[in-house]
């Protein structure tokens, strides 16, 4: 029971990991092309479906722990971080079009 909940415990660690470079590429996205930010969220769903699969296959084939165990403690770990990452990126995209406005009415 004990290798199930350190297994997940490290995946929704890797999770949160996916999560942070997730919002890093948005934000990187947002600020050089934000017109091309659906392109950003293709490579974000590839790079969390990529992750799921790697967590099955790999604890398919090591069976340390329970591959639901560790399928629950990614995705929680993609998932949770979110919120916070999302909130994040919702008021630099505000500051971002405050600041084109304004340069607008400047310029």
């Amino acid at each position: 029971m004990s290798h199930n909940i350190i297994g997940a415990l490290v995946t929704a660690v890797i999770g949160f990991l996916i999560a942070f470079i997730n919002y890093s590429f948005s934000k990187k996205a947002l600020e050089k092309a934000p017109e091309k930010f659906s392109l950003i969220t293709v490579v974000r769903q590839i790079l969390q479906i990529g992750y799921l699969a790697i967590v099955y296959f790999v604890g398919t084939k090591i069976q340390v722990a329970d591959v639901v165990y560790l399928l629950v403690g990614a995705v929680l770990g993609m998932t949770i971080p979110m919120f916070y990452f999302t909130k994040k990126l919702l008021t630099f995209n505000e500051s971002l079009v405050k600041t084109k406005k304004e340069d607008d009415a400047n310029g």
